[in-house]
């Protein structure tokens, strides 16, 4: 039974590659700019990208002054974000918006080019750059489209990338000199955060350990201020305690000041 299944399906597939050898090979040289295009979209729709980028360059090359450029253009730039080329897709995008301002193209060229930045966007540990790029272009996206009915993924996009920004200023700044013990460093990078980030999840952690390192340099008053609004604004935090014990401290010693003072004046 299974040698006869398998000289079945033998012969299935021996018909299968006798048909694809006898079927007519695409001769492109004579295909015009839609057929062509339509090709080249079948590549970039089955994955083939490296491929398509050939052929939709041949397009952009071959057919300049026909309508489907701009078609042939866009998909260029999509076969190279679709094969992880984001930078190269980042030119190939700007192309479209620059070359092909009527372009019906031109409102998702200008988002995806700020999707490519947010590709190349590293870890909140290391650099920062491609994170601000995607950043200001989602923003300028916003600006410019305000209707669109892509400006809910932007925005998305906008708080993710905002988030890193954050957590870049916290963790790799203020967290850094705080643990040196570099106080007035650690600060200056919390005032940052709270400054351009305050609706982030880190704005909390942001406002905890700036009141924490004011204590640590005994800026009493100031501490206890940060403190206070700390507990006001977060309730439920991990770090209410710590907060709490913090300002007792805070009055305690200057209950304590204030009795001593009182005795010398006396």
């Amino acid at each position: 039974m299974t040698g006869k299944i398998s000289k079945y399906f033998f012969l299935v597939l021996s018909g299968i590659l006798l048909l694809a050898s006898c079927s007519p090979k695409i001769n492109r040289s004579d295909l015009g700019a839609q057929a062509y295009f339509e090709y080249a979209k079948g590549l970039f729709d089955k994955g083939k990208y490296l491929t398509a980028i050939t052929e939709f360059t041949v397009i952009v090359l071959k057919f300049s002054g026909d309508p489907v450029i701009d078609d042939a253009q866009y998909y260029l730039a999509e076969s190279h974000f679709g094969n992880g080329e984001y930078l190269i897709a980042v030119a190939e995008y700007q192309k479209v918006v620059d070359d092909y301002p009527e372009s019906p193209y031109v409102e998702k060229a200008f988002y995806k080019i700020g999707l490519s930045y947010a590709e190349l966007s590293q870890r909140a540990e290391l650099d920062q750059e491609y994170t601000q790029k995607a950043l200001r272009h989602f923003q300028n996206f916003i600006e410019a489209y305000p209707s669109s009915d892509l400006r809910p993924d932007a925005e998305k996009q906008i708080a993710k990338l905002r988030d890193k920004l954050a957590k870049k200023l916290l963790k790799s700044g203020g967290n850094v000199y705080r643990k040196m013990g570099i106080y007035d460093s650690a600060i200056i990078y919390y005032d940052i955060l709270l400054d351009q980030y305050y609706d982030t999840p880190y704005a909390e952690k942001a406002m905890f350990w700036k009141a924490e390192c004011q204590y640590k340099l005994k800026q009493y008053d100031e501490a206890l201020s940060n403190f206070t609004a700390f507990i006001e604004k977060y309730p439920k935090s991990e770090y209410r305690k710590q907060a709490r014990s913090r300002i007792e401290n805070i009055q305690e010693n200057h209950n304590k000041s204030e009795a001593v003072n009182q005795e010398t004046d006396k």
